[in-house]
C-alpha cells in the first residue's frame, strides 16, 4: 500500500505519517497542493490523508480532481476546517470521510482501516505461493510451516514479487514500489535487501526462488525441483 499525506504542518505530517507507515507501506508526505499534484501525477496511492487549508489554496480541489480518477485513492480530509458546512462540502466533493483536528490517533486509524476495506479497495490478505505466504499488514510470513516476521523492506519487496509472481519487475519499477521519494537510497541497497530476502527464504526451505534478470529486474517463481 502506498499513501500520500498532504499536511502543511511539519509536526502533524510527520506524525500522521508514523501513524500509516505501521499499517504496511510506503508513506510520502508533502506540504503544498502544488506538491501534491507532483506527486499525484507520479505515483499510484491507495489512500490520501488530506488537510484543506494549505498555503497554496483549499485542497478540496485536489479531492474533487481526485474523485473524478478510475483510479483515486481512498480520501480522508483530516482538517481544522469542520464546521458542519464544511464536513458536507468535503464529502459532497469527493472525500471518503471527514475528520476534524484535534484527532485521536486510533480513531484515525479507524477509520482508514474502515476506507480501505470498501469494495473498491479490497485486496488480499494473504499472498501466497508454493509453500511461502505474506500476510499483508503484519510484515509475518510463513515458509514452509515456519512464521518469520521480516523486516518492512523485505516484507515491501516479497509482496511486490508474489503480486506479479511469475512476471518480471524491473529494478525501477521494484524502487518505486518499496521506497518513499524522499528516501536516500545508494545503489546497492535493493540488491542486498533482495539478497537478505532470498537467503532467508532458502535457509527455511521455501520452494520459491527470487531470480536476478541481469540489466533488468527481478522474477519471483516456483523453484525447478532438484
Amino acid at each position: 500500500m502506498r499513501s500520500l499525506v498532504i499536511e502543511d504542518e511539519p509536526q502533524i505530517g510527520a506524525y500522521v505519517s508514523r501513524l500509516l507507515g505501521q499499517l504496511h507501506g510506503i508513506v510520502d508526505l508533502v506540504g503544498s497542493i502544488a506538491d501534491a499534484r507532483q506527486a499525484l501525477d507520479n505515483f499510484k496511492y491507495d489512500l490520501a490523508i488530506i488537510d484543506r487549508m494549505l498555503p497554496d489554496g483549499d485542497a478540496l480541489q485536489v479531492v474533487t480532481a481526485l474523485s473524478q480518477s478510475p483510479d483515486r485513492p481512498a480520501i480522508i480530509m483530516l482538517t481544522s476546517k469542520d464546521a458542519k458546512e464544511d464536513v458536507v462540502e468535503g464529502l459532497n466533493g469527493g472525500a471518503d470521510d471527514y475528520l476534524g483536528k484535534p484527532f485521536e490517533p486510533q480513531e484515525l486509524i479507524a477509520r482508514v482501516r474502515a476506507v480501505l476495506r470498501r469494495p473498491r479497495l479490497l485486496a488480499p490478505s494473504v499472498l501466497s505461493l508454493g509453500n511461502v505466504e505474506l500476510h499483508l499488514g503484519s510484515n509475518e510470513a510463513v515458509v514452509a510451516d515456519t512464521r518469520i516476521l521480516l523486516r518492512r523492506r523485505e516484507a515491501l519487496i516479497l509482496g511486490a514479487l508474489l503480486m506479479r509472481r511469475d512476471r518480471v519487475i524491473t529494478r525501477a519499477a521494484l524502487i518505486e514500489e518499496i521506497y518513499g521519494f524522499d528516501d536516500e537510497i545508494e545503489s546497492n541497497t535493493l540488491e542486498a535487501q533482495v539478497s537478505r530476502l532470498r537467503k532467508k527464504l532458502l535457509e527455511l526451505g521455501g520452494d520459491v526462488e527470487i531470480r536476478s534478470m541481469r540489466g533488468i529486474g527481478y522474477i519471483l517463481r516456483l523453484a525447478t525441483p532438484r
